[in-house]
């Protein structure tokens, strides 16, 4: 694509957010606002787990793959049954059910012998109310579009998000160490701080449960602006009204079921084989927030430590945000399955870098090559859905096409933990971690994709050009 040509898209695509209603802004708003909170919630989960709930390595990483397995599995009905109730009300109710959640969470460590119980109500809870969120939102952003300014919402909601992501960055590394500083100062030596940090300390017991209350509050204050920023009218004043009944399926559920197997996507074996062949690099994802923070927090020092949520939050939505449309404008005209091939593998082999031990340049390498690698693949991987689908079943075989990063949020956690508790546990030094046989580990089962891809090509590509023909007919 010519650079001239690049610059007069940007400045439509620019030109277009004009066309976006005050309520798609406030939907968007919401939307990030939570982000910020998810995200520093997940990042430090399996280290809250494990150290303030006393959950240990191995079922704090069960905790946390259960928990957004759930996410994605609450999906499939809440936020159908949610938007029943009204737009408005669906979101403030998932904002609400987030934020009792979060502060149970937050506040279970002070009860003793109740915290796993409370723990597991408030994982709940959460997973509920986010849930409910994203397709609630998804869905508003539609009504409030029209066919000229739907894309350009859509897009919003991506890269805000990313940014949200971003945001709960220097929250988080600010009040951490700080607070967990205080905690650690010895009886009688000179206060470390003052004012927020110190009365957040005062309160919590430890620099994660003191992030975990902040945002849980940022939370609370996005139901509040929520509620009294989108009011009833700017709901009634919908571009595309989508009633829940309109997506209903009439017939029994018995049939629904036996029609989708009988006759649905898992009759091709192609398509199957595709997407579960990119369940094993999907598992890197997986380990942004069940590894990668406490590998951070266990393999260096403090000076790294203090800035994990930076390397953490920062680099991959950075690098998502900017070079996702680029790399989409860039390879619009090479073949979807070559790019699954060459996007996962840059995504894997750089994992093998982290084998060396823990060093600084390598980790922020490994994070950028990864990054590059998933912004390449990943957004142009329900392409191949699509593109696959007879008509009339292009939902079927999209909504399939996420069950394999369901699979990876769920099977990762199932041995992330116990490999962190034999290659890099906690409270031992640095020097007797065997971090390079953890991620050769996970580097191993990552190249599990690309290389199986790459032995099924001329099998997996003849599918495109099968289907191709089918539709033709």
């Amino acid at each position: 694509m010519k650079l001239s040509k690049m610059v007069e898209d940007l400045r439509i695509g620019l030109a277009e957010t004009r066309l976006l209603s005050r309520a798609v802004w406030l939907l968007i708003a919401a939307f990030t606002v939570d982000a910020i909170a998810y995200f520093g919630f997940l990042t430090l989960m399996t280290e809250y787990l494990s150290s303030n709930i006393g959950w240990g390595d191995k079922w704090s990483g069960w905790g946390v793959s259960l928990f957004t397995m759930s996410v994605t599995l609450f999906m499939l009905g809440a936020g159908t049954i949610a938007e029943g109730f009204g737009l408005r009300k669906a979101v403030l109710a998932s904002l609400l059910i987030a934020t009792v959640g979060r502060a149970a969470y937050s506040y279970a460590p002070n009860l003793a012998g109740l915290a796993t119980m409370v723990v597991i109500v408030s994982l709940v809870l959460t997973a509920l109310g986010e849930a409910m969120l994203q397709p609630v939102v998804y869905s508003g952003v539609k009504q409030f579009t029209d066919e000229r300014s739907n894309a350009i919402g859509y897009s919003m909601i991506y890269a805000w998000m990313n940014l949200g992501v971003m945001a709960s960055a220097p929250i988080s590394s600010w009040i951490r160490p700080a607070v967990q500083a205080v905690k650690d100062a010895p009886p009688g030596a000179p206060a470390q701080s003052s004012g927020f940090i110190a009365w957040l300390a005062s309160l919590t017991g430890s620099g994660v449960q003191a992030v975990n209350w902040t945002f849980t509050f940022v939370t609370f204050l996005a139901f509040v602006g929520f509620y009294f920023g989108f009011r009833k009218r700017d709901e009634a004043a919908r571009l595309r009204p989508d009633p829940v009944s309109e997506t209903i399926d009439p017939r029994p559920l018995g049939e629904r079921i036996r029609s989708y197997f009988a006759d649905g996507p898992f009759t091709n074996a192609r398509f199957m084989f595709f997407i579960f062949m990119l369940l094993p690099v999907r598992t890197l994802f997986a380990h942004q927030w069940l590894t990668m923070p406490q590998y951070i927090l266990r393999a260096f020092g403090p000076e790294v430590q203090d800035r994990m949520e930076y390397l953490v939050n920062w680099t991959n939505p950075g690098i998502i945000f900017i070079f996702v449309p680029l790399f989409a404008a860039l390879t619009r005209r090479v073949h979807v399955f070559h790019i699954m091939v060459i996007g996962s593998l840059v995504s894997a082999v750089p994992t093998f870098l982290l084998c060396a031990g823990p060093s600084l340049p390598l980790l922020v390498t490994y994070l950028v090559i990864f990054s590059l690698g998933e912004a390449l693949w990943n957004s142009r991987f329900l392409e191949y859905a699509s593109e696959l689908a007879p008509p009339g079943k292009v939902s079927q075989y999209m909504g399939l096409a996420n069950v394999p990063w369901l699979l990876a949020k769920g099977t990762t956690g199932m041995y992330s933990g116990y490999l962190l508790s034999q290659y890099c546990p906690d409270k031992i030094p640095v020097e007797q971690l065997q971090t390079g046989k953890l991620w050769f580990i996970y580097g191993c089962i990552a190249m599990l994709s690309p290389v199986g891809l790459w032995l099924a090509r001329h099998w997996v590509m003849g599918g495109f050009a099968s289907e191709a023909e089918k539709k033709a007919v």
